[in-house]
């Protein structure tokens, strides 16, 4: 018995922990803030409203200065950038934010706590307040020594953002602390949700825009917490910042009042809070320490919360059922601390204030006065130490600033290890103990099997994130060694499941990118169809991976591992919307040094290519194959060699090994291996010398020198030949392997190089009758085949034949469909494996 034989059907919901007498009005969390006011001194208010006041100052002053940020003399034109680039709107809440949770840090320290805690920013645009407040806590200068931590090293860091070899104008991963772009929205919290999986101690504070709010991915991703077990994994602390814009609309949650937005929340199993700015008008100090004050306690009673729900699930050994983890709804003004307005245009509490509110101010003396102005606003004077100033030597913030930095470094929000140097391998059977004796077998079948002794090998380091499939996939084997992990559901709320599965690709891609980013491995299977959805979050995460790898300070972490099957040959039952190969070709404009597309023929090759990518790291591997049973063309010996080479001749299918060739054949996938195969076969017993090829690492076709695994020029004729035909089947879209051979000179203009493949030809039919469709069938193989050795060799024996033999394969093509059309499936002639594959 497997452990999801364990299963119960029907079982019915869990009770919420919501009384059902609550009242709407009473669903919001209240705290007692005339008693939180008492405790001011304690929750470092002081200290919070100054380091924010600094933390504005250095935001405006990176998105505007180039020189003089310190003010030390009379400011000019010539200290203003010429390009203003950057984003000030959501910049002082994010600063608002940063400070409460640095805060929150140095009071626990204070009582001897030390918690590790990261800070995800969802509008990644507001890179300049992170990297203000990053300056400020020390861990700029830790990893960039050239922006030390005095006047100098200021004036160079406030220069550095939006400047070219400096920081861009979004958080990235040169960022400190970041695992997360914000670039493109929408993922902030499942990434969070991700990171915080399997380690109990750590905390995320996920910033979450309230413009990225709308978002489907955003959407889903509030049900993360369904998904984590308190005893094993940590928290998460959601902050949704609604400052009312986007670039120039009115977002969703800054329409809805406090009932709409407590209701979604609540239902959503969160408990809420409000923080709520109150009048923007009001900039008294009364009112700045008041909103402080609301923050400090809320953050605190979250932490508190958040510990209640652990302790019972570590220490009581009694966890709540359907615990309701705190989220902080913070209302603030987009751009408060900014002009109120500017040229008749309102700023402050408008979408005016996005990107740069005072876009001339280089050039027109009105705005450049109002810059002036802006930046005396902070009073920045006041939190210096002006001697050390002048003197260029020291760090120049008095110490009453700094008071909510925690002492410990590596409780600084830039420094946490979690965020950038926590990788350790797996521990990986060899995949030679699983090796298939069979004459068929599932790839799927024997990729699951393997998958489960790593899951025994790595309980805590290892998880698949899976949409509603893993079963269909014939993934199932892995529930020998494990189950589900869906805290809600009755029948798998089990501590210890490493599989998570869940109906949105996007989310499963944001746990997997958090848990990868902090240190652990993961894994990514998918219908062939339906894994394209996440594909622009593939490119956002390369990008930052591309990124880290060129920074220093950062280490490696395990690679983006997907598992593409129930592929489009084998779909023949969905039908057409569930056929598409086309994430094949996205991932190919990726970083070329970062791709790996590999087609594993069979399931040896395929549990050799698994170790392979599990063992990789800081790659996109994607792996493709089929899950129905497929013959076992290698043993585990040659698909070891064939897998390391990533392309060889089968010299076991092939004329005299594959020596003096009329023709190549290369499959590239299952299905049409076999085809490839089956070509070769009819094609010998007319006389034809064949040498059969297959490539299961796809990048060895490209172009040398612009991926580490293409093939020489001299590797690539030694197994293509310059002069005879040479006919690819392809897994996929054709043009993507035509565009991987274009660079090579043999092939330009195709004279001699077909490249069959899928050509959108698909409907609900017989497995054979997609190939015959597509033109990816053995008679069409051997159609071009002939024609080609024809055509290139008038003279020979085979061209004198080629008509005769072109006109038969099409008449067997027509007889195979009708014999599919009269008896609903198809031949024994092309399904009989083991009459026809058989060396």
């Amino acid at each position: 018995m497997t452990l999801k034989d364990n299963m119960q059907a029907n079982e019915p919901p869990k009770p919420s922990q919501l009384d059902p007498e609550t009242k709407l009005g009473e669903l919001a969390v209240q705290l007692d803030l005339e008693a939180a006011a008492e405790h001011k001194d304690e929750y470092l208010i002081d200290s919070l409203i100054k380091f924010q006041r600094l933390a504005n100052y250095i935001t405006v002053a990176q998105i505007f200065l180039q020189s003089n940020a310190l003010m030390t003399r009379e400011m000019t034109k010539d200290d203003v950038k010429r390009r203003l680039l950057g984003h000030f709107g959501t910049c002082p809440g994010l600063n608002l934010l940063y400070a409460h949770t640095l805060a929150l840090l140095a009071r626990e320290e204070s009582k001897g706590q030390q918690r590790k805690t990261i800070f995800i920013t969802g509008p990644g645009h507001g890179a300049p307040a992170i990297l203000s407040c990053l300056y400020l806590e020390g861990s700029i200068t830790h990893f960039y020594p050239q922006y030390s931590m005095d006047s100098v090293g200021f004036e160079k860091f406030v220069r550095a953002f939006s400047w070219p070899g400096g920081f861009p104008s979004h958080v990235n991963a040169e960022t400190p602390g970041a695992i997360h772009e914000g670039g493109e929205l929408g993922y902030a919290l499942s990434v969070a949700y991700g990171s915080i999986m399997d380690k109990p101690h750590l905390l995320t504070v996920c910033v979450v825009g309230d413009g990225e709010s709308e978002t489907g991915p955003t959407a889903t991703a509030w049900h993360g917490h369904k998904y984590i077990n308190p005893r094993d994994s940590g928290a998460v602390l959601p902050i949704l910042h609604v400052n009312g814009f986007k670039i120039s609309e009115r977002t969703i949650p800054g329409t809805m009042d406090d009932y709409e937005l407590v209701t979604l929340y609540t239902g959503y199993g969160y408990q809420v809070r409000f923080v709520e700015y109150g009048d923007t008008t009001d900039t008294s100090h009364e009112h700045t320490v008041a909103l402080n004050v609301n923050l400090a306690a809320s953050m605190q009673w979250a932490f508190e919360e958040i510990h209640k729900i652990q302790h019972a699930a570590r220490k009581e050994g009694t966890p709540i059922v359907k615990p309701r983890w705190p989220m902080i709804i913070l209302r603030t003004p987009k751009g408060m601390t900014g002009p109120r307005e500017v040229e008749g245009a309102r700023l402050v509490g408008s979408f005016h204030s996005h990107q740069v509110p005072l876009p001339k101010a280089q050039t027109d003396d009105g705005q450049f006065a109002a810059l002036i102005e802006w930046l005396s606003t902070y009073k920045v004077h006041e939190l210096f130490e002006e001697h050390r100033i002048h003197s260029g030597h020291g760090w120049f913030v008095n110490e009453e600033v700094m008071r909510i930095v925690p002492k410990e470094p590596s409780l600084r929000l830039g420094m946490v290890k979690d965020s950038y140097s926590m990788y350790k391998p797996l521990h990986l059977p060899e995949f030679v103990e699983f090796a298939i004796t069979t004459k068929e077998a599932s790839l799927m079948k024997a990729v699951g099997g393997y998958l489960a002794d790593v899951v025994r090998k790595n309980p805590h380091s290892f998880r698949i994130f899976s949409p509603d499939e893993f079963e269909s996939n014939k993934l199932d084997g892995v529930f020998e060694a494990t189950m589900r992990a869906f805290e809600w559901d009755p029948e798998t709320a089990k501590p210890g499941g490493r599989v998570i599965e869940m109906l949105s690709e996007h989310t499963l891609q944001g746990f997997l990118q958090g848990y990868l980013l902090t240190g652990r491995h993961g894994l990514f299977p998918s219908y062939e169809a339906f894994l394209g959805i996440v594909t622009t979050m593939i490119a956002q995460y390369s990008k930052f991976r591309k990124v880290a790898a060129e920074v220093a300070w950062r280490e490696p972490c395990a690679s983006l591992n997907y598992i593409m099957t129930s592929t489009l040959w084998r779909q023949e039952h969905n039908g057409y919307s569930h056929q598409n190969p086309g994430l094949i070709g996205n991932l190919l404009t990726l970083p070329q040094n970062m791709v790996r597309v590999y087609l594993p023929p069979d399931a040896n090759c395929a549990l050799s290519v698994m170790e392979h990518c599990l063992r990789s790291t800081d790659y996109v591997n994607l792996i493709i194959g089929s899950k129905a049973d497929t013959p076992v063309f290698l043993s585990a010996e040659e698909a070891h060699r064939h897998c390391i080479s990533g392309i060889s001749v089968w010299r076991k299918y092939s004329t005299d090994e594959g020596l003096n060739p009329d023709v190549v054949l290369c499959g590239i996938g299952v299905e049409v291996t076999m085809e490839i195969i089956a070509a070769a076969k009819l094609l010998q017993m007319e006389g034809v010398r064949v040498r059969v090829v297959n490539v299961v690492d796809l990048m060895t076709l490209g172009e040398p020198g612009q991926h580490p695994h293409a093939l020489s020029a001299e590797a690539f004729t030694g197994i293509f030949g310059t002069d005879v035909p040479v006919i690819f089947n392809f897994h996929g879209y054709p043009m993507h392997v035509q565009g991987l051979l274009f660079s090579r000179n043999q092939s330009l203009g195709r004279k001699r190089m077909d490249v069959l493949g899928y050509i959108e030809e698909g409907t609900t039919t017989t497995p054979w009758s997609m190939l015959r469709m597509n033109k990816a069938d053995r008679f069409h193989i051997c159609y071009l085949a002939v024609t080609g050795i024809a055509s290139r060799d008038p003279n020979s024996r085979i061209a004198s034949r080629a008509a005769e033999l072109g006109a038969w394969y099409k008449h067997q093509d027509v007889v195979h469909e009708r014999y599919a059309v009269a008896n609903g499936k198809d031949s024994e002639d092309v399904t009989n494996a083991q009459v026809m594959f058989e060396a």
